[in-house]
């Protein structure tokens, strides 16, 4: 009895937020298929590869466990309703659906069916994404809510649906036609949803950042780097689909509009930075949060290079993905210490209930 007890609790432990091994794994893999696309060297590519496929398999591994955890504590099953920071990081399913497809096609390109199952795969992502971002609307509303709920991850819903230009671009160029101006106006929608709330939703998380100091949701404070990293990916990338419906984005009000963004991203980034160095998180699974908005970070200062030809923004790449180097490593070292911790605190409960139930 005890042990099914224990078995339970250390269930209980996989919760959304650890997909986010997943897609930081995958934004690794994304900041060198960017140095890849730079340099021409063949090896960036297989490290990309490499990590792409990690990335993907890590998040079949703790879908699995995740779903299993549903059915097999459906007492529990409410914990991602009621906790707003759970209920954010469940985003982060249509997120890596989004990226690990677009990936798989960069590598393996696209046949009919595998074009046929990533279209499925966006449409059905794109939904899922929209649906636990109203959601998060709902319970922003009726929620009671607790103080240390109200932090950035609360933007990753909002962000979600936004992730979708990854995997639009390829879909549009694949299909053409009809497909492509449905997708078209999905994208257009999407960074609609995901930007005017940003600006509402990230007011209240920043309000609770300030407010709380909750010193575990400090690396979500990397979020607004990756909110402003992906609007100004879909800017690049709608100008670059050209005139669709009538519709067209011209490249010089791009241009101007990124740099823009581009300037807060690093400040936030230079903040994050220094937060990193002086108020470092230890033994939490919340250090995973730095690395997807360092991705998006990585990827839209290459989608600026490209365009403006800043020769400096490549030195301001190579930091980046240095810096994301290190903190996936720093992750992992975290996620040791965060599993050592709550096993050993386990065998001291089990200990004190065997050591009680042999006083009775």
């Amino acid at each position: 009895m005890n042990g099914e007890i224990m078995r339970k609790s250390t269930l209980n432990l996989f919760g959304s937020e650890w997909f986010g091994i997943a897609i930081s794994t995958l934004a690794l893999a994304q900041t060198y298929i960017l140095a890849f696309g730079e340099s021409a060297i063949i090896a960036l590519r297989y490290v990309a590869e490499a990590f792409s496929i990690l990335g993907i398999s890590i998040f079949v591994v703790i879908f699995v466990i995740w779903i299993y955890r549903g059915f097999s504590m459906k007492d529990r099953v409410f914990s991602h309703w009621n906790n707003l920071t759970r209920l954010s990081f469940t985003a982060l399913i249509p997120i890596i659906a989004f990226v690990g497809n677009y990936q798989l096609i960069y590598f393996f390109g696209l046949s009919p069916s595998t074009a046929a199952l990533s279209l499925v795969n966006y449409y059905s992502s794109y939904i899922l994404a929209l649906g636990l971002g109203v959601m998060l609307g709902y319970r922003l509303y009726t929620k009671d809510i607790n103080p240390a709920e109200m932090n950035y991850a609360i933007v990753i819903p909002p962000l979600a649906i936004g992730t979708s230009i990854f995997l639009a671009g390829p879909l549009m160029g694949y299909y053409g036609g009809i497909e492509a101006q449905t997708m078209y106006f999905l994208v257009l929608m999407g960074l609609g949803i995901f930007f005017f709330l940003f600006i509402f939703i990230g007011s209240l998380a920043l309000a609770g950042h300030v407010s709380s100091k909750t010193h575990d949701a400090l690396p979500t404070t990397m979020l607004p780097v990756g909110i402003s990293s992906l609007i100004i990916i879909n800017l690049f990338s709608i100008a670059g689909f050209g005139q669709i419906d009538h519709v067209i984005l011209a490249a010089s009000s791009v241009d101007f509009l990124s740099i823009l963004l581009w300037g807060f991203e690093v400040w936030n980034f230079l903040v994050v930075v220094i937060l990193i160095f002086t108020h470092p998180a230890k033994g939490t699974l919340g250090v995973w949060a730095y690395g997807f908005p360092l991705g998006l970070f990585a990827t839209s200062t290459i989608k600026l290079l490209t365009f403006t030809n800043f020769p400096a923004l490549v030195w301001v790449f190579v930091a980046i993905a240095v810096i994301l180097n290190i903190l996936w490593v720093y992750a992992w070292v975290n996620t040791g210490m965060f599993l050592k911790k709550t096993l050993s605190k386990e065998n001291s409960e089990k200990y004190a209930v065997s050591k009680h139930n042999q006083g009775e």
